[in-house]
Formats: structure tokens, C-alpha cells, sequence
């Protein structure tokens, strides 16, 4: 999960851009590790958000799991859009 993103940013290229926090995924390590269901299992679905804020940053360390910066008492009442993309993927 990454947090912070400069407004200034307006295409993501897989690099964390400068200014941006790159948190702990679900599995303590950070970065981005793609979807994995289980080989002969029903589709995953994936949900990847982007939210809009109207303060350059929610002033959480790095160290901050995906759950405390998904849910962070700093994003409320600051949140001026959010964009969702549902993606499915199986093996």
C-alpha cells in the first residue's frame, strides 16, 4: 500500500514516487506482489482504490499496516474523490 502520492503525480510507473510512503503489504514486505489464488480455485477478485485527499499527506510511518492507512482517522473529512478498479484473476 502506498500512501501520500504528491498531486503533482499523474501516472504511476511501479516506482514509489518522491514524497510517496511505501507501507507493508498484507505480508510485512513492501511493494506490490500481485494477485495468487490458489491454482484450480473460482476467480479472485482484486480491488485497488485511489483516494483524493485535500491535505498533502496523512502523516503515518511506514511502518503502518494496510488496515490502519486504509481506515486512518486522518483521511476523514478530507476526502475530496476516490476511484475504484475491480480486476479478477485465477489460475
Amino acid at each position: 500500500m502506498t500512501w501520500d502520492i504528491p498531486a503533482t503525480v499523474t501516472i504511476l510507473t511501479g516506482a514509489t514516487p518522491a514524497g510517496a510512503v511505501a507501507g507493508p503489504n498484507d505480508t510485512g514486505a513492501t511493494g506490490y506482489l500481485g494477485p495468487c489464488p490458489p491454482a484450480g480455485d473460482r476467480a479472485h477478485h482484486y480491488v485497488l482504490r485511489v483516494v483524493a485527499l485535500d491535505v498533502p499527506g496523512l502523516g503515518l510511518a511506514a511502518t503502518s499496516t494496510p488496515a490502519v492507512a486504509s481506515f486512518s482517522m486522518a483521511m476523514s473529512g478530507h476526502i475530496l474523490a476516490t476511484a475504484e478498479l475491480t480486476a479478477t484473476a485465477r489460475r
